[in-house]
């Protein structure tokens, strides 16, 4: 049997030479299989400090998120306030409203009888608008603030308790 196998048998030789070829495919794989898992285990790690990254990126958002939020309920409480005080003056001053109407009446030339009617202003107020929309129109003369006074001349005989006595 040894002799009709022999060692130049072409189908050994074969054999033998495909087996020395798949065992360098085998190692070849296997090489390439532990670069694979070498930049795979790169990109694990590169890929977790970038998830790493992010968590500490969302908490800072979320912290400036939460005083985003208490700022802007400190807004809230402030508009609804400013809006309170709105109402309330725009109720306190309809006293102002009636004046403000008052003074376009006399602008456009209205008497005092229809002041007092529309605006239910009382006469002397009525009188008072019309006088100085008359000023300021320049149909009426103001008066000075204050008349000139004459300076008082003592005669030099005279002495501070004589001036003391006059006054």
């Amino acid at each position: 049997m040894i002799d009709s196998v022999s060692l130049m048998s072409p189908l050994l030789w074969g054999a033998v030479a495909l087996a020395i070829i798949l065992f360098v495919w085998l190692v070849k794989v296997h090489r390439g299989l532990n670069l694979h898992k070498a930049h795979a285990r790169q990109q694990k790690r590169a890929l977790e400090k970038d998830v790493e990254k992010c968590n500490k990126q969302l908490l800072e958002v979320r912290s400036v998120l939460v005083g985003l939020g208490q700022k802007v309920s400190e807004q809230e409480e402030i508009i609804a306030h400013l809006t309170e005080r709105i109402i309330e003056l725009e109720n306190v001053d309809s006293d102002g409203r009636l004046y403000t109407r008052a003074n376009k009446m006399v602008k456009l030339g209205a008497d005092i009888n229809e002041l007092i009617e529309e605006c239910e202003l009382p006469k002397a107020e009525a009188e008072l608008m019309l006088s100085l929309q008359n000023k300021i129109a320049g149909k009426e003369k103001v008066p000075p603030l204050h008349k000139a006074k004459q300076p008082v001349r003592v005669p030099a005989n005279q002495g501070y308790s004589s001036l003391k006595k006059n006054r």
